[in-house]
């Protein structure tokens, strides 16, 4: 077994101006033999110099430089180098904050059967560190089954598939072979089969993540209608997962309903923020995939059964919120 716990894995791409803090924030807890792996995915600014500048004397720190491939293969490349029992993914122009690693070793120490440990997030405009909104929020804590933890966020509607939404056993990833197949979107199916994946997970009531938002990153931007397709598809490749890796059963209609419902709200929240009609794929989508779900409240109902109303009321809330803040 390695004597590295932690292996923090950081894709950066012409992030010269968020860098030096993000790396700083794991600095103060990432210790040796832990270690960082920062992937430098053929930056054209000063990131690579900052990176060099500030931390090519520690020995802790590991550097590669690739050909430009996307988030999803600065990733799979840095999973190949890391030693460590446990990955952690983080963006490079976020923040982590004090205790994670603490809180980790100590839950590895006693429940070493943990394979995925997971934590609450909240999210900061730039410029704006001390002001924060809740992202990620768990509902209950500690030990606990990984599909249980999966749905819960579905139904409370705080699920994310970024890959900096948890801390995974590398042992996991390699069983299952699990890889960033595409250049965007390409956490949605790697996200969702480690929930699947994993035997134990151990819940943290802590805030160890702070994303940030800024203008014109692909998260805060105006979208075209290949992000909506290529999100599509993504969607369609993690709903096959799904399906084909739980055998039928009350527990996996309960996962699909839930999954669904909240693929296709956040859909067409996209959309309508974006300003941009419903693509009809995800119309038709809803039309087909709502007949075999047993609804549980009238919001879902009218959901899978009456989307296009569904879709004029959330245009009119949407409209009224955009007018708002304005």
């Amino acid at each position: 077994m390695s004597d590295i716990l932690l292996s923090v894995i950081i894709p950066t791409y012409n992030v010269e101006k968020y860098i030096v803090e993000c790396v700083d924030s794991l600095l103060h807890q990432i210790k040796a033999p832990n270690e960082i792996i920062i992937v430098n995915d053929g930056s054209t600014d000063g990131t690579l110099a900052l990176i060099e500048q500030n931390y090519a004397h520690l020995s802790h720190i590991k550097v590669i430089t690739i050909e430009n491939g996307g988030l999803g293969n600065a990733r799979d490349t840095g999973v190949a180098l890391a030693q460590g029992r446990y990955i952690f993914f983080c963006d490079p122009d976020d923040v982590v904050v004090e205790g994670l690693l603490s809180e980790l070793k100590t839950v590895n120490e006693t429940y070493p059967e943990t394979d995925l440990f997971c934590f609450n997030s909240c999210v900061y405009e730039d410029g704006n560190s001390h002001v924060t909104s809740p992202k990620v929020q768990h509902e209950q804590f500690g030990t606990q089954r990984p599909q249980e933890v999966f749905a819960r966020l579905l139904r409370n509607g705080t699920y994310t598939s970024a890959v900096w939404n948890y801390v995974v056993k590398k042992e996991v990833i390699e069983r299952h072979h699990l890889r960033f197949v595409r250049r965007v979107h390409e956490d949605h199916n790697f996200t969702l089969s480690v929930f699947l994946k994993c035997k134990q997970a151990w819940v943290s009531r802590q805030v160890y993540y702070k994303q940030r938002i800024r203008s014109g990153s692909l998260t805060n931007s105006t979208k075209g209608e290949e992000f909506f397709f290529q999100r599509y598809d993504a969607f369609i490749h993690s709903y096959n997962t799904l399906n084909s890796s739980l055998s039928k059963s009350k527990w996996r209609a309960t996962l699909e309903k839930e999954y669904l419902t909240h693929s296709f709200r956040l859909m067409i929240y996209l959309s309508l923020y974006n300003q941009t009609p419903v693509p009809e794929y995800v119309r038709n989508a809803i039309r087909f995939m709502g007949k075999k779900i047993k609804t549980s409240s009238f919001k879902e109902w009218l959901l899978f059964n009456r989307p296009e109303v569904f879709i004029a009321l959330q245009t009119y809330k949407v409209r009224k919120e955009l007018k708002r803040a304005a």
